[in-house]
């Protein structure tokens, strides 16, 4: 049984854990892997077909900007979105055993990753360790022995998320020039800066609605223009606005 349905951001990617949506045909700039914590998804052969062939699974990793409509039979579902510059999609890539040009099914090591997804859903381990996990078996995230400059950094945008933080500024706290920091920043973290300052921004407004800011309070606090721009470059990267997602997780504490 989960325990809320939630929503947990680490880096350039976000962890959603709890029902399905029912959403439509559409597309996700990010790249999202869908895994049902119990029972199985459908994915459609052909999204513009709804009476066409669906193809059952519980691992399913969809492409970014690819046509895609799953349906599930109502039980948990876990979402991990990657961004499409990120290494993490190769990473996610290789560990699936059915690639084909619209999706990828069947993850490697699929019942280690639900039970950790399972434990996470339901409240019983600290999402720390549950990303940590989930990190060593999916093969994401930052290098084993980061960079301590990228830390800082890491740290700085995480804790200021509404400041623009250039990449002058952060190069010169690490006592690099611009062009070395980008370059750095980039073989550290899998994804480049500026998509890095995106995802920090996304995270830290996701966290600051689940916390109870409205939506225009939460987009200021973290950095966007305003709630339109921050609806706009949530609608791109997830597929929905976040208005929907508030309805699905305000629903799933009844």
């Amino acid at each position: 049984m989960v325990a809320r349905a939630k929503l947990i951001g680490w880096g350039p990617r976000v962890l959603y854990l709890g029902p399905a949506f029912g959403l439509t045909p559409h597309r996700n700039a990010t790249a999202v892997l869908a895994v049902a914590l119990d029972g199985k998804l459908e994915v459609a052969g052909d999204p513009a077909k709804p009476d066409g062939a669906w193809r059952s699974a519980r691992s399913v990793l969809i492409p970014p900007n690819t046509l895609h409509h799953l349906r599930m039979a109502g039980g948990p579902m876990a979402f991990l979105y990657v961004d499409p510059l990120s290494r993490d999609l190769a990473a996610l890539k290789a560990r699936m055993q059915d690639v084909s040009p619209r999706a990828a099914f069947d993850l490697i090591g699929e019942a280690a990753v639900i039970g950790v997804l399972t434990r996470l859903a339901e409240g019983r381990i600290a999402d720390g360790d549950g990303r940590k996990a989930l990190m060593e078996l999916l093969g994401i995230g930052v290098r084993a022995d980061p960079d301590v400059r990228i830390l800082s950094a890491l740290r700085r945008m995480r804790d200021q998320p509404c400041r623009s933080h250039s990449m002058a500024e952060l190069g010169a706290c690490a006592g690099l020039s611009a062009s070395r920091f980008l370059h750095l920043f980039k073989a550290e973290t899998g994804v480049p800066l500026r998509r890095y300052r995106l995802w920090n921004r996304m995270g830290a407004a996701v966290a600051a609605f689940q916390d109870g800011m409205s939506l225009t309070e939460a987009a200021h606090a973290a950095g966007f223009a305003s709630s339109a721009h921050f609806s706009t470059a949530f609608r791109d990267m997830f597929g929905m606005m976040p208005s929907e997602l508030l309805k699905g997780l305000e629903a799933a504490q009844r």
